[in-house]
């Protein structure tokens, strides 16, 4: 009867996960593998014909691929930790501040737009005929402003993302907050500590895991940075490798060369894992030190 209730509880507990399981052996589990077979393949149109590791010496051996870097390590150097803080600034301001649904609403929003709405708003702002700052800088005798450029779209991205995921991030980083007993606050107002020391002594150091992990995954998406170069690109000319994900739809869907940007679309994968493991155990070591 014991084994009869296990198996019955099993049961119940994999038809739950089902609609999951299905979902991510036929939209991920299966692409991935798939992919990685087709990796193999070389191909022209419709023909195509087995190279081995040819594919993937071409990747690690092409210049165009590994120059696109250059953008994703501009954004997980400068941007994530950048965003993190002023994250972490806002989420201690939501304590203090009265009536922060509302301020936490307004934040959140951003990331809240589609990407796509979001795109069209940005390229509007910084059009070079249509920017709402351009009468205002007329007023100050500066004309013929150029926003979107070569040299000034890395900053430009750098506002537009900051934009979309400040809120987000301050938002996860207060649930954490919220999680954190109050006790602990208590205890230190009664020792004599103001709020700054309470924030800096207390509260960030218990946040660390949080931000440890917003860090992996704000890390990845830097990495794989697409969107928002991909929708200004139809007001600068930009490269086919300004980011690697650019570079991969480009030999893909303009180029026809499907197999090979699928083997660039794995080294990617490799690259990001290799990068996010190497944060995550050296963070884990310095947070086990400190405890």
């Amino acid at each position: 009867m014991n084994m009869k209730r296990k198996f019955f509880l099993s049961a119940k507990a994999y038809l739950f996960l089902a609609p999951f399981l299905i979902f991510f052996i036929l939209v991920i589990a299966y692409p991935v593998v798939l992919g990685g077979y087709l990796s193999f393949f070389g191909q022209r149109g419709a023909r195509m014909w087995y190279v081995g590791g040819g594919n993937y010496l071409s990747v690690l051996t092409d210049p165009n691929f590994w120059s696109g870097f250059d953008i994703p390590i501009f954004l997980l150097l400068v941007q994530v930790p950048l965003m993190l803080f002023i994250s972490i600034f806002i989420a201690l301001l939501y304590e203090q501040i009265k009536h922060s649904q509302v301020y936490r609403l307004i934040f959140y929003l951003p990331y809240a737009i589609p990407g796509i709405i979001a795109g069209i708003v940005w390229s509007y702002i910084f059009s070079k005929s249509m920017s709402p700052f351009i009468p205002l800088l007329s007023f100050f005798g500066i004309h013929n402003v150029n926003f979107l450029n070569p040299s000034t779209l890395i900053w430009i991205l750098l506002i537009i993302i900051l934009w979309e995921w400040t809120g987000y991030t301050a938002l996860i980083i207060y649930s954490t907050l919220l999680s954190i007993p109050r006790e602990y606050a208590e205890a230190a107002k009664i020792d004599g500590a103001n709020n700054m020391q309470i924030a800096f002594y207390i509260k960030i150091p218990l946040l660390m895991n949080t931000v440890l992990i917003l860090f992996i995954f704000n890390a990845i998406g830097a990495l794989q940075v697409f969107n928002e170069p991909w929708m200004l690109g139809a007001l600068v000319t930009l490269p086919p490798n300004y980011t690697p994900a650019m570079y991969i739809y480009n030999e893909a869907f303009y180029y026809g060369d499907f197999t090979y940007a699928i083997t660039m679309g794995l080294v990617l994968a490799g690259v990001i894992f290799a990068i996010s493991f190497f944060f995550l155990r050296t963070a884990s070591k310095q947070l086990q030190i400190h405890e």
